[in-house]
């Protein structure tokens, strides 16, 4: 029995076979040119590195203005620079005993 599936199988395997081979001919698959896929990561390296570049280039902007403008208000206005400083410091601790708060409620 097992030999006469064995022959089954064997023929099903060789219409399959024959099946496809009559597809690839009449829809014949052509094989992409390697250079295609180098363009598309060259293009998507290239594009990568100009955003880099550029969040790179506002980071050091934005910090550069957020310095000089504290380093202004410390030298030009030491009372005001030391009340910002203190009003920080006070936002975050309401902000971490609003959080330590909530998540002691929600565990009980």
């Amino acid at each position: 029995m097992n030999k006469h599936l064995d022959e089954d199988n064997d023929q099903l395997y060789q219409k399959m076979r024959e099946g496809l081979d009559e597809l690839d001919e009449l829809f014949p698959s052509a094989t992409p040119d390697p250079a295609f896929f180098q363009s598309i990561v060259s293009e998507t390296t290239k594009r990568t590195k100009k955003r880099i570049r550029y969040e790179l280039f506002a980071f050091w902007g934005v910090s550069l203005v957020v310095l000089s403008t504290l380093y202004f208000i410390q030298t030009q206005a030491p009372a005001f620079y030391f009340v910002i400083q203190g009003l920080s410091i006070l936002a975050l601790v309401f902000i971490l005993a609003k959080r330590w708060v909530g998540n002691h409620d929600t565990n009980t």
